[in-house]
């Protein structure tokens, strides 16, 4: 995220540093801020500023949520591996949460709230351990613990980062039914990219083989907005297209040319038209691709439907929630 004391940023071409200045003359139209193309248009309303080209050169700041003490687990191991390889700022969330059940037994709140500041002042004593994490591999962060709903709280304190990052649990306990549980809601509610880690996840690199899951929808176009840092680090970029001229599941941008805006941000990607036979349901064909290919991430959009339209129905997202084993950057 972009944090200044200045009144107001703007973006300079008199030498090839980024200088801040007064607000007045910043221009989405100007040729410093975006590359002039036909496709761009619809980006913009994503980023209308157009301050992305300026972003790129900040701090990014990642936000990891554990849901278990002391810090572990593959959504742990990712954060680290990211962190490291897009030079980013890494902070960890714990959250002490007080469950609506607690309150059915009047008599028990008061031992309840007891067990509840207990449990955060054990979580903040974990802020060495943190640090203790972060030193070794030459990263930067801080240790947050918070009260209250874990959803509310999370999308909360998203919105002050560039990307979260939360671990899902197996397909038969945790975030069940698929959709309205804390990972779903997360996605749903936030207004950032959302780093989803299956806890079955090897996770042994992060980034490296990437997979886009595109169908011109608002959400995959966020996603990939989220995923650009880790796009211009990769190694391998595929676009697997399964966008149609006329899709009545989801509201499409026009004149979409997705590999040639990545090619405006010096992310070369190759790119393959989604199997026909597997456009309906295209959840197992991108997962079976992602294996065939070693891919380490997959970035696509999320619940483009309604989450009960595809708890009923299924769809793409339902489906990889509670089947894959990769990483996925998902944004709604």
């Amino acid at each position: 995220m972009l944090r200044t004391t200045s009144p107001g940023l703007n973006i300079q071409r008199s030498s090839p540093v980024i200088t801040c200045a007064s607000p007045e003359t910043i221009s989405p139209d100007s040729p410093a801020l975006c590359p002039p193309s036909r496709w761009a248009f619809f980006f913009r309303a994503l980023d209308p500023t157009g301050l992305e080209v300026f972003h790129r050169h900040m701090t990014i700041e990642l936000l990891l949520h554990l849901g278990r003490l002391p810090p572990q687990g593959a959504s742990l191991r990712a954060a680290l591996i990211l962190a490291k390889r897009i030079g980013a700022h890494l902070d960890g969330l714990y959250v002490v949460d007080l469950p609506a059940a607690a309150f059915t037994v009047p008599e028990a709140v008061p031992m309840q709230l007891d067990a509840v500041r207990q449990r955060a002042t054990d979580a903040r004593a974990m802020a060495g351990e943190w640090q203790t994490l972060l030193e070794p591999r030459g990263l930067a962060g801080n240790w947050r613990v918070g009260n209250g709903d874990t959803v509310q709280l999370l999308v909360h304190a998203s919105a002050g980062y560039d990307l979260l990052i939360m671990e899902r649990g197996g397909t038969m306990r945790g975030d069940a039914p698929v959709g309205f549980g804390v990972v779903s809601r997360t996605v749903f509610g936030s207004n950032r990219g959302v780093l989803v880690i299956p806890e079955q996840a090897p996770v042994n690199s992060l980034g490296d083989n990437v997979l886009i899951a595109w169908n011109g929808s608002k959400e995959s176009a966020l996603a990939v907005r989220a995923a650009l840092p880790l796009l211009r680090k990769a190694g391998k970029v595929t676009v697997i297209d399964g966008s149609r001229d006329q899709d009545n599941d989801v509201c499409s941008l026009p004149d979409t040319n997705i590999c040639g805006w990545l090619d405006t941000h010096d992310i070369k990607a190759d790119v393959r038209r989604l199997d026909e036979a597997a456009v309906a349901a295209p959840g197992p064909a991108l997962l079976d691709m992602a294996h065939a290919d070693n891919v380490d991430l997959i970035v696509m959009g999320a619940w483009g439907r309604s989450r009960l339209s595809e708890m009923v129905l299924g769809g793409t997202t339902r489906y990889l929630f509670m089947q894959s084993d990769v990483p996925m950057l998902v944004a709604n």
